[in-house]
């Protein structure tokens, strides 16, 4: 999906968030970027805080139309991770997905900036 004809109305009417300002951290074109919305994490304060720079740096090149796909963003994140940690780092990006995975213990995030979730743990 090309993330590029995703509006803001849209995204802020299918998450509830209607003009909430206070939550907006960077405007990108005519894109709010609101702080990530964690719904589960299993992570050091320090992965999890790379996780959220990473993921909206994407965002913000997906922004740029320099990432245009959701794999591409997966992609510029998983290898974000692969280079800073060891082991083999998977990434999930996208409007809606499910997921039931294996990881390593305290290397898993599941959270949310805007409308588009992000997975990203470790396995193997």
């Amino acid at each position: 999906m090309d993330i590029s004809k995703i509006g803001s109305s849209a995204i802020d009417k299918s998450f509830g968030r209607g003009g909430q300002g206070k939550d907006a951290v960077v405007i990108v074109s005519n894109l709010e970027i609101h702080k990530p919305v964690v719904t589960f994490c299993d992570m050091s304060q320090a992965q999890k805080e790379f996780a959220f720079e990473t993921a909206e740096h994407a965002f913000k090149l997906s922004a740029k139309r320099e990432k245009r796909y959701f794999k591409d963003i997966a992609e510029y994140i998983k290898n974000e991770f692969d280079n800073k940690f060891q082991g083999t780092w998977h990434v999930i990006v996208g409007l809606h997905f499910g997921a039931f995975v294996s990881y390593e213990s305290q290397c898993m995030i599941h959270f949310y900036i805007n409308q588009l979730g992000f997975m990203i743990y470790k396995f193997g």
